[in-house]
């Protein structure tokens, strides 16, 4: 699975919980809809960037998705994994959208569009 667009991580992250319509609570809510790419990439979330464009394995997006610390429930945890109360995120996925950070965030769709 390869991710091109922003549009594509979006629609990971509601499958993840069940669909674009579920509510998602508290302390980030959905954090990912609603928002632009550039916003994604630049957010902060419970004062910590959720991500670092170029490296998928130290943002804190893949590492919520793993359960690796700070996140899970082992030693070192400060906040669950995520998504809390859904099933975790196929593999696959936490892969493709680590990669898609790996890349830089691209949203090939703009780039067309823009073009």
């Amino acid at each position: 699975m390869v991710i091109n667009t922003f549009r594509e991580v979006v629609d990971i992250l509601d499958a993840a919980v069940n669909g674009p319509e579920t509510v998602v609570g508290p302390p980030h809510h959905a954090f990912w809809r609603g928002v632009t790419r550039d916003e994604f990439v630049t957010m902060k979330l419970l004062g910590h960037p959720i991500l670092v464009s170029g490296d998928g394995a130290h943002s804190n997006l893949i590492l919520s998705l793993k359960g690796e610390p700070p996140f899970g429930s082992g030693p070192g945890a400060e906040f669950p994994r995520m998504p809390v109360g859904f099933d975790p995120v196929p593999d696959d996925s936490i892969r493709a959208i680590e990669q898609w950070i790996n890349d830089g965030c691209p949203d090939v769709s703009n780039a067309a569009e823009s073009a």
